[in-house]
């Protein structure tokens, strides 16, 4: 197998769409698609690009096929990266939660004034005795 087949392989498992890898390495549209059909070589300034941008592909593996495709400490770091990443969503919404349990509490206590003041109105319609009732008469 040829070093630029193992790069397939490994972008079929990362999920990398060629035009996405061309990109990313500042290669041109379509270079990676033609080299890999007709079964081309990889130049080393193309492995460098590659080492750079893509950290967790052993290039040793793409050059000999001996090895793991990706490096171990690339996987910890990426997991960490993950974990970093949901404590983060975590907060935010943890954040957000906090802000509408107090929206909610406000509204509540907004209700509850709202219930009085109906309340009070309530009792001054309902009081018809031919006096006018006073607020101090509430009191």
């Amino acid at each position: 197998m040829k070093p630029i087949e193992r790069i397939s392989m490994y972008l079929k498992f990362r999920s990398i769409t060629p035009h996405a890898f061309e990109k990313k390495i500042l290669l041109s549209n379509g270079y990676f698609s033609k080299q890999l059909r007709n079964q081309g070589s990889v130049g080393s300034d193309i492995l460098i690009k590659i080492h750079a941008r893509y950290a967790d592909l052993d290039i040793l593996w793409v050059l000999t096929g001996e090895g793991q495709m990706i490096h171990e400490l690339a996987l910890e770091q990426q997991h960490t990266m993950q974990v970093d990443e949901f404590t983060m969503k975590y907060e935010t919404e943890n954040r957000k939660l906090k802000t509408l349990e107090s929206n909610v509490e406000n509204l509540h206590t907004v209700l509850k004034d709202k219930e009085k003041i109906i309340s009070l109105y309530e009792f001054m319609l309902n009081n018809n005795n031919n006096r006018s009732v006073t607020i101090g008469d509430l009191v």
